[in-house]
């Protein structure tokens, strides 16, 4: 599902933190809910992938035109009824800190270059398909990226 979400985030043409956010919605909801059914997964990544455009894009892409690329798996109205279960089991709490802004603060203190930066970010998206890494801080996985390059 991470590679569909980084596909649909690369086909809209998204700020970089959008992916993070949504990865991370993904993640949480997860966590917590644990009668979530394996079949409403896609659409759980379309509803975290909406939720983060609305919250960090200044012109988000509607949910029709959403839609339109993932091939009509899912329904608006499933999608918004998934939207609100979301929203609800995470209480709204849709800020928190992720890799990427990490990655920020950390290349402007180490003061990198523009290419140190993107391998060091090509690295933490990378580590958004690693399962394990999802229990660590995002602050320490920031480091181990900025670290590695």
């Amino acid at each position: 599902m991470v590679d569909y979400l980084a596909e649909l985030h690369y086909k809209f043409k998204m700020w970089p933190e959008t992916l993070f956010v949504a990865i991370g919605i993904v993640d949480r909801f997860l966590s917590i809910s644990l009668d979530f059914d394996k079949d409403d997964l896609q659409c759980l990544g379309i509803t975290a992938f909406h939720i983060a455009g609305k919250y960090e894009e200044i012109y988000p892409p509607d949910l029709k035109t959403i839609l339109k690329f993932t091939n009509h798996v899912s329904t608006g109205p499933e999608v918004l009824q998934m939207e609100f279960q979301v929203l609800m089991t995470l209480q709204y709490e849709v800020t928190f800190p992720s890799i990427y802004r990490f990655i920020e603060r950390f290349a402007r203190l180490a003061q990198m270059n523009e290419r140190q930066v993107m391998l060091a970010t090509y690295i933490a998206e990378t580590a958004l398909l690693d399962c394990s890494l999802a229990k660590e801080l995002p602050s320490k996985v920031a480091a181990c990226c900025i670290y590695s390059v």
